[in-house]
């Protein structure tokens, strides 16, 4: 499997247990880029992620949100620098984003991505490159037989 960027907001969903069919999704397609050494991520996703689970009602505890972007940092997360700024900027001033989702796909393009998980963009959109998948939309991939 091609490396898969994964924003914050499927990052949240997969902790919301009370989340439903969203969160299984969100969970098969996080155990699907697990087994195959495919997920990416970018610093600024875990920034947010570490927020938001922190003052969420209920909170995650601190101590599960710092356990979580450990595991995270194995995916060797995409640091902001110049040129994804410049990349950001580019893609918010070509398709009118809020700028964190142009950051996202700043990061995914940066990373080698082709494809980044999003609840926030529209499923099969296209930027720079970058196709937007949402996990309800587009199931995640099954193991290879003998995988």
């Amino acid at each position: 499997m091609s490396p898969v960027f994964v924003d914050t907001s499927v990052l949240v969903a997969a902790e919301n247990v009370a989340g439903g069919a969203l969160y299984r999704a969100c969970l098969d397609w996080l155990d699907a880029l697990w087994r195959t050494r495919s997920g990416r991520t970018g610093n600024q996703a875990l920034v947010e992620f570490y927020a938001q689970v922190t003052s969420a009602a209920p909170p995650m505890p601190q101590g599960d949100a710092r356990a979580a972007i450990r595991r995270y940092q194995t995916w060797t997360p995409w640091r902001t620098d110049a040129a994804t700024l410049e990349t950001a900027w580019a893609v918010q001033a070509r398709h009118d984003l809020a700028f964190g989702d142009c950051l996202a796909l700043a990061c995914a393009q940066h990373s080698g991505c082709g494809h980044m998980l999003s609840l926030h963009l529209p499923h099969g959109a296209e930027f720079g490159g970058v196709t937007v998948l949402h996990p309800l939309q587009q199931p995640a991939p099954l193991p290879e037989a003998g995988a």
